[in-house]
């Protein structure tokens, strides 16, 4: 009898932890806000960044600059995309504002996302030359061009 209940007290507390997750995200819920280290100025995207992460539909942003190109990812949780053309086509404008010498690219994509995500994580760890950042935000601008 003992055991029996010891049996059901311990698949009670496995299934409470299993069922302990919470709304979990494949990026990071505190993105890294920090200076990348490129021989190019990242401080525009870090002040993006810092701009959209305040807002409370944004569950995580990333960017990167280049020249006169940013370009900006955010995720937005799933009941949150009904609005989501509106609430893109605000940031675009807000970051438009914010950074007029700048071409904004704003994607809420998740291949895109991810995409950038990688880009950025590169540029800190200064495994990328400027020739291949610019390669590869380009490559990741017409792809975002291509899903649309």
């Amino acid at each position: 009898m003992r055991n029996k209940k010891m049996a059901l007290l311990l698949l009670f507390i496995l299934f409470l932890a299993g069922c302990n997750h919470q709304n979990e995200s494949s990026y990071s819920e505190n993105p890294n806000i920090k200076h990348l280290s490129t021989n190019s100025s990242q401080d525009p995207a870090t002040q993006a960044k810092e701009l959209l992460i305040d807002k409370d539909d944004i569950t995580a942003v990333h960017a990167v600059n280049i020249e006169d190109t940013m370009l900006v990812t955010i995720e937005i949780p799933h009941h949150e995309r009904f609005s989501l053309q509106d609430k893109t086509e605000a940031y675009q404008k807000e970051l438009k504002q914010r950074f007029p010498d700048f071409t904004i690219e704003l994607s809420t994509d998740k291949k895109i996302i991810l995409e950038t995500s990688k880009l950025e994580q590169k540029m800190a760890e200064q495994t990328l030359t400027e020739k291949e950042i610019k390669k590869k935000m380009k490559e990741i601008i017409h792809l975002s061009k291509e899903q649309t």
